[in-house]
C-alpha cells in the first residue's frame, strides 16, 4: 500500500510539474502574441548566440572605426604619415615588432593603423552602394510586379540588358569614365547589383497582388500605395537585409579585385591597395599588407555574413507562421 501511495504521489507531483510547465508556456505565448511582429523578430534574434557574437564583433569594428577617424591614438597618423629621414629604419619591420604589432609597409606605415582605416573605407563603401541599391531594385521590382504589362515588360527587358553585361566589366567603365571616388564606386556597385533583388521582389509582388489579404484590403477600399506599404513591402524586407548584407560583401571583395587593376581610391588606406601592394612584396618574404588587411576582411565578412543569415531567419515570415502553428 504504502508503495502505491508513492506511486500516486509521484504521479501526482508528475501532473503537477506539467500543469505547472503548461500554465507557464500558455502564459509566455499569450505575452508573445501580444508583442508587434517587430519585436517577435529582435526576440528571437536576440536568442540566436551565434547572431549576437557576430553582431558583437561588427559593433567593435564600426566603433573603431569611428574611433580611428576621430584622430584619436594617432591612428590616421600612423596609418598615412611617414618620415623620409627615418625611412630606411622604418620600412618592413616584421609582424610583432614592440610598437607596430603587424609590422610596417615599404614607407614605414603601421600595417595595423592602415587595416583599421581600412574598416572605415569598406563600411563607407559598402553602405553607401548598399542604400543606393535597394531603392532602385525595390522600385523597379515592385513597379513591374504589381502594375504588370508595359511596365513589367520593361523592367524585365532592362533586367536582361544588365545581367548581359559582366558586372565587373562594367563598374571597372563607369570608374574610368566618371572617375575614382566613394560616390562614383557605389553608384556603379548600385547599377549593377539591383537585379537579384528585384527580381525577387517583382516574384513577390506578382503573388501578392492576387492573394486573398490583398483582395480583402481593396474590397474595403485601401488604395494602392496603402496595401504596397502597410501589407507586402513587410513581406519582401527579409529579402531586403539578406540582399543588403550579401551586396556590402560583394562590395568589399570586388574593391579588392579593382585594386589589382588600378581602379580602387587613391590616398585611401583601403583592404584592397594593401593587398595589392603585397604582390610584389610576397615574394622576398615581406607577409605585413597580406596578414593585416586578409585577417580583418576575413574576421568583418564572417561575421556580416553569420548576422545576415541570423536576421533573414528572424524576418522570415514563413517561419514566424510556423512557430505560430506549433504553439
Amino acid at each position: 500500500m504504502s508503495g502505491g501511495m508513492v506511486e500516486k504521489g509521484r504521479d501526482g507531483g508528475s501532473s503537477a510539474t506539467r500543469g505547472a510547465t503548461e500554465l507557464g508556456g500558455g502564459a509566455k505565448r499569450g505575452r508573445e502574441r501580444g508583442m508587434s511582429p517587430f519585436r517577435l523578430s529582435m526576440r528571437r534574434l536576440a536568442r540566436d548566440r551565434s547572431a549576437m557574437v557576430a553582431a558583437a564583433i561588427i559593433t567593435a569594428f564600426i566603433a573603431t572605426a569611428l574611433v580611428a577617424g576621430t584622430g584619436a591614438f594617432g591612428i590616421k597618423e600612423a596609418a598615412t604619415v611617414f618620415n623620409e629621414n627615418s625611412l630606411d629604419t622604418m620600412r618592413y619591420l616584421p609582424v610583432g615588432t614592440e610598437g607596430h604589432v603587424l609590422g610596417t609597409d615599404g614607407f614605414g606605415r603601421d600595417v595595423l593603423a592602415r587595416s583599421i582605416m581600412g574598416i572605415r573605407t569598406a563600411l563607407y563603401l559598402g553602405y553607401l552602394a548598399g542604400l543606393m541599391t535597394v531603392p532602385i531594385a525595390l522600385l523597379l521590382g515592385a513597379v513591374a510586379g504589381w502594375y504588370g504589362g508595359l511596365l513589367d515588360d520593361a523592367v524585365t527587358w532592362l533586367m536582361s540588358v544588365v545581367v548581359a553585361v559582366p558586372g565587373i566589366l562594367l563598374i571597372m567603365s563607369l570608374i574610368q569614365i566618371v572617375g575614382k571616388s566613394f560616390t562614383t564606386m557605389a553608384f556603379a556597385f548600385a547599377v549593377t547589383g539591383w537585379v537579384g533583388l528585384a527580381r525577387v521582389v517583382r516574384g513577390a509582388f506578382l503573388q501578392a497582388r492576387e492573394s486573398e489579404y490583398v483582395l480583402a484590403a481593396r474590397a474595403l477600399g485601401a488604395g494602392d500605395a496603402r496595401i504596397v506599404f502597410r501589407h507586402v513591402l513587410p513581406n519582401v524586407f527579409h529579402f531586403v537585409t539578406v540582399n543588403f548584407v550579401l551586396q556590402f560583401v560583394g562590395v568589399v571583395k570586388s574593391e579588392v579585385f579593382l585594386a589589382f587593376v588600378g581602379l580602387t581610391l587613391v590616398g585611401e588606406a583601403t583592404w584592397g591597395s594593401m593587398i595589392d601592394a603585397a604582390r610584389s612584396e610576397v615574394s622576398s618574404g615581406r607577409w605585413q599588407n597580406l596578414i593585416g588587411p586578409t585577417l580583418f576582411m576575413g574576421i568583418f565578412l564572417m561575421a556580416m555574413t553569420v548576422f545576415g543569415d541570423s536576421l533573414r531567419d528572424a524576418l522570415d515570415p514563413k517561419l514566424k507562421n510556423a512557430e505560430e502553428v506549433r504553439s
